[in-house]
């Protein structure tokens, strides 16, 4: 294991290839990572080439049967191979109150799972581009991938109005992640016939909140975690935009110089 200190702390888990010395390992990096840069750090890893991959001990559409008191399977279908991702089977659900959720699993599998946070107030439509980026470019990797909008839907409930109904609240908190992980570990047991060996979850911003919190609260979870800017403080993020809001008021700027700085950066 190699560990750096600095601007990057970056945290080398062992158990991708070889023994693991302790059960979770965190990297935490202090700068934004886009999920798109999530896609491409995950297309630059590959499992050992002469370990074992397992197939399918079922079919695809049989994962609906797993539908419980738990958790609901919604949709359970295989996708076609692209040019972005082999063929995988792709499971949608939704899980008591309100948490949606997917997991794709593919058809060569080196018995690891990958799950990826949330940004912002999190509610994310689970098909948007950069999502969908990643979790093909995990599924092209091996990995059992699977993702949560934490509980609510952001385009009905923007930014935290969610947060006056408390179950949303507390699934956003720390419920939901764990719940996601705990079913996408039981349906990969169910198409495999075999648990995830390792678990990984990789978070920026409220992911890298959510990194951590799962670290704390639910240490079986994950057997490595990269937690990047986590929102440690969140009433003083949010106190902050105030101080933002009121200088903005002041001294606006104009639209024009805003699209230069987005252009810029």
């Amino acid at each position: 294991m190699s560990l750096i200190i600095g601007e990057v702390v970056i945290a080398y888990n062992a158990g991708i290839g070889g023994p693991l010395p302790f059960r979770t390992v965190f990297a935490t990096i202090l700068s934004a990572v886009p999920l798109l840069a999530q896609a491409v750090e995950i297309s630059r890893w590959s499992a050992p080439p002469n370990e074992e991959r397992l197939q399918p001990r079922t079919q695809c559409s049989a994962l609906r049967a797993l539908t419980s008191y738990e958790f609901s399977v919604i949709s359970a279908t295989l996708q076609p191979a692209s040019d972005s991702a082999p063929e995988f089977c792709r499971v949608t659900g939704q899980i008591p109150p309100e948490i949606q959720f997917e997991v794709a699993l593919p058809y060569q599998w080196h018995k690891r799972l990958l799950m990826i946070g949330n940004g912002g107030y999190a509610g994310e439509n689970l098909e948007s581009p950069g999502r969908k980026a990643t979790r093909d470019q995990a599924v092209k990797s091996g990995f059992v991938f699977t993702q949560t909008n934490t509980g609510h839907d952001a385009a009905e409930e923007p930014l935290g109005t969610f947060a006056v109904n408390r179950q949303k609240l507390l699934d956003y908190a720390f419920r939901a992640v764990h719940v996601t992980a705990e079913t996408a570990k039981r349906i990969a047991a169910a198409y495999y016939g075999t648990a995830p060996t390792r678990s990984y979850f990789m978070g920026c911003s409220t992911g890298g909140r959510q990194a951590l919190i799962s670290a704390q609260r639910f240490p079986q979870d994950f057997d490595g975690i990269i937690a990047g800017a986590p929102v440690l403080d969140f009433v003083g993020t949010t106190m902050n935009y105030v101080s933002i809001q009121q200088s903005m008021a002041a001294a606006p700027v104009p639209p024009a110089k805003l699209k230069l700085a987005g252009e810029i950066a």
